[in-house]
């Protein structure tokens, strides 16, 4: 479907392909049993003669503009309807210290980069919960604009140490590079909640919470028109975690996910809805599409819709090398040396 209310629209620009040399990595739509299924594939990047492109290197440490390392993890993109810039929220450097964990921000004019860091957007001290000062772990972070309200609405998981807490964190700001101001913590429809994402469907207007439900079920909810609350579940699934959905152009649901195996990466999983609806998804499970036994490494953290310099639609996979992300020492990780994975 086509932008609708609430969904920033992708633009096109000359020499906006994500680049990997010469070739991008992106999700591609392949054919298999049971019909169109959905595959890595290595794409030509039809980058324009004499376009300086950005490259981008799944597995490696990206700098931002002021060359330091790019710490966004476990988070979404979206492009501002005001400015055009894509701006990138996730979790801050996984230091042992969760009292420094916050959300950070950067933004760029096309999903290649460069990244500026916008600061951190959401911290510690914005968290206002009665009864508990904390420190908070804040993960997942995810945002959406809602064009009524004319704001960016943060969902993000919300614990403590012990992720005996289980609620999620909601936030808002009128300005896509923050700050958020703290709305209020929840749990959503009563019940605890982990893992989660954020989905906008083109097809009813509508925003959804996609969450694992006390590490038991996946459990998806509509959000209120403010997208502050959910407003009750309408569909459930057996557990995983971190959930990416999206939709193919012709109008079928797919979601990615990975098993509960701590940080340590395992095969994701993707599944197709045979329903039109999230209220009756009726999943059907595809199994790993990396056909790689760690999903390169990494777990998902979200899909983004990008159209190519050549007007070619793809969905491109964005995930976290957790604890393996090459060092140039020859080590891999461990976790305060998380990288990104994108395809």
């Amino acid at each position: 479907g086509g932008r609708r209310a609430g969904q920033p629209r992708v633009v096109r620009r000359p020499g906006a392909d994500v680049a990997v040399g010469h070739v991008s990595w992106l999700m591609a739509p392949g054919r298999g049993r049971g019909g169109r299924r959905w595959r890595f594939a290595l794409l030509a990047a039809g980058l324009p003669h004499g376009c300086a492109a950005q490259v981008i290197r799944p597995d490696t440490h990206w700098l931002d503009t002021d060359g330091r390392r790019i710490e966004a993890h476990g988070g979404g993109i979206v492009q501002s309807p005001a400015d055009e810039r894509w701006y990138w929220y996730g979790e801050s450097r996984k230091t042992d210290n969760i009292s420094e964990h916050g959300v950070n921000c950067y933004s760029a004019e096309t999903i290649a980069g460069p990244w500026k860091f916008e600061g951190q957007v959401f911290r510690q001290e914005d968290v206002n919960l009665t009864g508990n000062d904390g420190p908070f772990v804040i993960e997942r972070p995810k945002v959406l604009y809602n064009r009524e309200a004319r704001e960016y609405v943060m969902w993000f998981h919300l614990d403590v140490a012990d992720y005996s807490l289980r609620h999620a964190g909601v936030a808002r700001s009128t300005s896509p590079a923050g700050p958020f101001t703290w709305v209020h913590a929840l749990l959503p429809d009563g019940e605890k909640s982990l893992d989660m994402t954020l989905f906008w469907d083109s097809a009813d207007g509508r925003a959804y919470l996609i969450r694992s439900v006390d590490n038991t079920y996946v459990g998806i909810s509509r959000l209120s028109a403010d997208f502050l609350n959910s407003t009750g579940m309408i569909s459930t699934h057996p557990i995983f975690e971190g959930m990416a959905m999206f939709r193919d152009p012709n109008g079928t649901y797919y979601m990615l996910g990975s098993g509960l195996t701590g940080w340590v990466p395992n095969e994701m999983k993707l599944l197709r809805a045979r329903g039109k609806t999230l209220d009756n998804p009726r999943w059907t499970d595809l199994e790993n599409p990396t056909s790689h036994s760690s999903s390169f490494n990494s777990q998902p953290s979200f899909v983004l819709p990008y159209m190519s310099a050549n007007g070619t639609s793809y969905l491109m996979y964005a995930g976290d090398d957790w604890i393996r992300c090459p060092n140039k020492n020859g080590t891999r990780g461990p976790l305060i040396n998380a990288c990104y994975v994108w395809l």
